[in-house]
């Protein structure tokens, strides 16, 4: 190795370039959690990912501006974590997120209701079932024909 060139763990430095390189076990990370990773880098970094995703992938990240590359490659192993972490959660959480979908569909399912006329009713005019009269037009509380100009 030269003197530009370091490994700290899974990350090849290249300071001399501006580049590191991070090597991805993709037993323990796939594909959609690196690329997902890899896409928040987009704005501050060119990001690069290659590899074999059955053995293992290469992200490499250059920053834009000039930074700590070896720090970019650090919370690019974070943000593996943080995808990887959301996406078990995610799985964790499918089946009750779906039977929460399945409910708001069936009752916001207005052509599974019954013909139920009261319902309608409310539907067409809300302020039937106001007491006082707060949602109301102003014309069918005062009628057409008032006057709605103040005298002073």
């Amino acid at each position: 190795m030269t003197d530009e060139l370091s490994m700290q763990g899974n990350l090849e430095i290249n300071e001399k370039e501006g580049v590191v390189l991070v090597s991805v076990n993709p037993k323990i990370y796939p594909l959609d959690v690196v690329l997902s990773s890899a896409y928040m880098f987009t704005n501050n970094n060119y990001v690069l990912v290659d590899g074999d995703p059955s053995e293992e992938i290469i992200v490499e990240l250059r920053p834009k501006e000039k930074k700590d590359v070896e720090k970019v490659g650090r919370e690019f192993n974070n943000e593996l974590i943080n995808y990887a972490n959301y996406t078990v959660q995610a799985i964790k959480n499918q089946g009750l997120r779906e039977a929460i979908l399945n409910r708001v569909l069936k009752t916001s399912d207005v052509s599974s209701r019954e013909e139920d006329v009261s319902y309608l009713e409310t539907e067409a005019k809300p302020w039937k079932f106001d007491p006082e009269e707060i949602a109301k037009p102003w014309n069918d509380k005062h009628g057409e024909d008032k006057d709605t100009t103040r005298k002073e």
